[in-house]
């Protein structure tokens, strides 16, 4: 009678784990299928990241490029508004001296 409760409580201890090591067989695959998928979602989001900061470099190096251009545009934009005021005041200066020689060949005649 021992033998055979010792045994019936050996069975149902064998056949416990061995349900419970299906279930946690099971649960090792599903665990690892879904480190698998979240793995594969940090690639796909470590490349997008990587692919943003490349635009990010990129628009960031075109917005210096632009700001060195302007740069020399207004630089240029200010040597000719000065080249334009100097000429403005030589047409001045040349006006009045065409005036004067006009005065002059009238008083002389």
């Amino acid at each position: 009678m021992e033998n055979f409760l010792l045994i019936a409580v050996l069975g149902v201890l064998v056949l416990y784990f061995f349900s419970s090591a299906n279930v946690y067989k099971s649960l090792y695959k599903k665990v690892n299928e879904e480190k698998n998928l979240i793995q594969e979602d940090m690639a796909k989001l470590e490349s997008l990241i990587d692919r943003y900061e490349k635009q990010v470099k990129i628009s960031s190096n075109t917005l210096k490029t632009n700001q060195g251009n302007l740069q020399v545009a207004r630089d240029d934009l200010q040597e000719l508004r000065l080249e334009n005021m100097n000429l403005k005041s030589r047409v001045d200066d040349l006006e009045k001296r065409n005036e004067e020689l006009y005065a002059q060949v009238n008083a002389m005649v």
